[in-house]
């Protein structure tokens, strides 16, 4: 069989089509995090547990995390376009089923369903992006709008859920997505173009439903899931999905066609980028969570001051993509990435430092703004990195291993990074996270990032390779 050659062909309506692929990230990522406010009124409405509150939560994100590398892949083998228009049913229908929920089996059900939407929805997004653009200044831009709009979903999220929650009712946390998802679906069949895909593309069935145990018991035994309070089970789940994890990539590498093609794992500029994007997930993750404990128990914010005083974050990520920009013509990808990192890092710093002042103006203000810059400097050059040279019979699978380890290194930040906190915190005994907590975490933050732009720096011989294109072989 001829190869598919990697994708270098510009299509008219790329910019619409990135506005539709954006867009739903922004409502794929903000679904991550708007329940949250909403989950004290669902508890008390439908007579819920903590145990299945804990679910309504966790179903989304073992979902999605475990099945974004099979979306992926479902991806090469069946068309990516038709792969995402998928996604998004799925996600809206099961919003709408959400909607409607009375129990909280129902729920649960409906939030699993929205994460395998995700899924599908999100791997693909990321794939289509890449094939879109695929080379030239334009990429930079892509990724950062693309960045940025996601961004923006998951501190969107806190504030709309608090609004809707307020003054309609927490059923429209979800209800919200439908009409906004059908006029997402039309637009979509309109904007974005048809792509070439192998529908001899192999599933690797047998791999993929490894990984899916695998990733899903990670995440299970990272995050608690239900069993906080039981070391031995989480243990044995890590160490259950480790093995797993382990198993599949050494099987992979003896094959072309597998779940991870085996010419995904070579030495490239991808390894690079997929290093920088799990740095980013990791510490943007514990940010935004400690960011709203911080904002809401230390500085006493509503959870609608809350979600307005993360708005500035926004704003820096623009300044940041040009930032990017300049630098990546200037230089190259790899002094951008440094750059990024190091602006983050020293953003992570200031709020090391700005937590003893008890003040937004003063303490968190300044470094949300650094911060931001920083992330939006790093970002588009991971998300470029980690999807460069992808043929079209692997965008899917490429772009799923980048969606898997932002979704995976974000539980393993918040969660790492949370018990950093508590574990410094002077609380007397009561399991809630005090200054010296905050300071301490985001210190580690700051560390990583710093850390992360040394080896950037260090292995800049690597991100100076002659690209290596995936295509598969004859």
């Amino acid at each position: 069989m001829m190869h598919t050659p990697t994708n270098t062909t510009l299509h008219e309506k790329r910019w619409q089509a990135l506005a539709v692929i954006s867009i739903i990230q922004l409502i794929l990522l903000l679904d991550a995090t708007v329940v949250n406010v909403a989950l004290p009124r669902i508890k008390h409405d439908l007579g819920l547990t903590d145990g299945s509150l804990t679910w309504i939560v966790n179903a989304y994100l073992i979902t999605a995390g475990s099945l974004l590398l099979l979306g992926g892949r479902i991806g090469d083998a069946f068309g990516v376009r038709r792969t995402f228009q998928v996604g998004v049913v799925i996600f809206g229908g099961f919003s709408l089923l959400a909607t409607f929920a009375q129990d909280a089996t129902v729920l649960i059900i409906s939030r699993a369903g929205q994460g395998l939407g995700e899924a599908l929805a999100s791997a693909t997004g990321l794939a289509m992006v890449s094939l879109l653009f695929p080379s030239g200044p334009e990429r930079g831009k892509a990724f950062g709008i693309w960045a940025a709009l996601g961004g923006l979903g998951s501190i969107i999220g806190v504030l709309l859920s608090g609004v809707l929650t307020h003054y309609l009712s927490w059923r429209w946390v979800f209800g919200i997505n439908v009409p906004i998802v059908m006029l997402l679906i039309v637009a979509a069949a309109v904007m974005i173009p048809k792509f070439s895909h192998r529908s001899s593309t192999s599933l690797d069935l047998g791999n993929a439903l490894i990984l899916i145990v695998a990733v899903a018991a990670t995440v299970m035994a990272v995050m608690g899931s239900g069993i906080e309070h039981l070391p031995g089970q989480r243990m044995a789940l890590l160490l259950l999905g480790v093995l797993g994890i382990a198993v599949v990539l050494r099987r992979c590498k003896r094959s072309e066609n597998g779940i991870i093609p085996a010419r995904l794992m070579t030495r490239s500029p991808r390894m690079a980028g997929y290093a920088i994007v799990a740095i980013l997930a990791a510490t943007s993750g514990a940010l935004f969570y400690l960011g709203v404990l911080l904002l809401q128990d230390y500085l006493g914010l509503t959870p609608m001051q809350t979600g307005l005083a993360w708005l500035p974050f926004c704003l820096g990520f623009f300044p940041g993509i040009f930032l990017s920009q300049f630098v990546m013509q200037r230089w190259n990808s790899q002094a951008a990435a440094v750059v990024g990192l190091a602006v983050s890092a020293l953003g992570f710093a200031l709020f090391a430092f700005g937590v003893p002042l008890h003040s937004y103006w003063l303490g968190m203000l300044p470094a949300m703004l650094v911060t931001s810059i920083g992330f939006g400097c790093v970002a588009p050059v991971a998300q470029s990195l980690a999807t460069s040279d992808l043929s079209e019979a692997d965008a899917g699978a490429g772009s799923g291993i980048t969606t898997t380890l932002q979704q995976l290194f974000q539980v393993f930040g918040v969660t790492l990074l949370a018990a950093v906190a508590l574990a410094v915190s002077d609380n007397s005994g009561v399991p809630t996270i005090a200054a010296n907590g905050f300071v301490a975490a985001f210190a580690v933050s700051a560390l990583v990032m710093f850390g992360g732009a040394l080896l950037i720096w260090a292995g800049r011989n690597a991100l100076a390779l002659e690209p290596t294109p995936s295509s598969p072989q004859p």
